[in-house]
């Protein structure tokens, strides 16, 4: 039984929103395109087209909101993976604005890897697949 058909969105909860979303536009480019006053978040959207019927469109959200309890300093579960295009260009971006690179792996079967954590401790994984992916 198939359940899930895909991922709808990406949540991050955090105590300064602003200054998230700034290090995620000034370090990864993820610009947000609006603000949701419903929910209270700052967010933006990736389009992508559906396998078996290319003709609908989809898309991911992705958002920073605003927590209602202290989360500074609590342990983060969970991890994002990121596509990348070029991963030096990446890294190579991310340490000019200081952000620790904790490791990178090269997997010829799946492409090349980088770990990392943004300014409010969530994993990121950052992955630019290999030609054969």
């Amino acid at each position: 039984m198939n359940l899930i058909d895909g991922i709808g969105g990406v949540f991050l909860f955090s105590n300064d929103p602003k200054r998230l979303v700034e290090w995620y536009r000034d370090c990864l480019g993820i610009v947000p395109e609006g603000n949701d006053s419903e929910c209270n978040s700052i967010y933006t959207t990736f389009e992508y087209r559906d396998l078996e019927n290319p003709e609908i469109k989809r898309t991911i959200a992705w958002a920073i909101m605003p927590t209602d309890q202290d989360i500074k300093d609590k342990p983060r579960t969970g991890q994002i993976n990121y596509r990348v295009k070029n991963m030096g260009e990446v890294i190579s971006h991310l340490k000019s604005k200081g952000v620790a690179i904790e490791k990178t792996a090269e997997y010829p079967s799946y492409g090349n890897f980088a770990w990392l954590k943004d300014p409010d401790g969530n994993k990121i994984e950052l992955w630019e697949p290999s030609e054969s992916v």
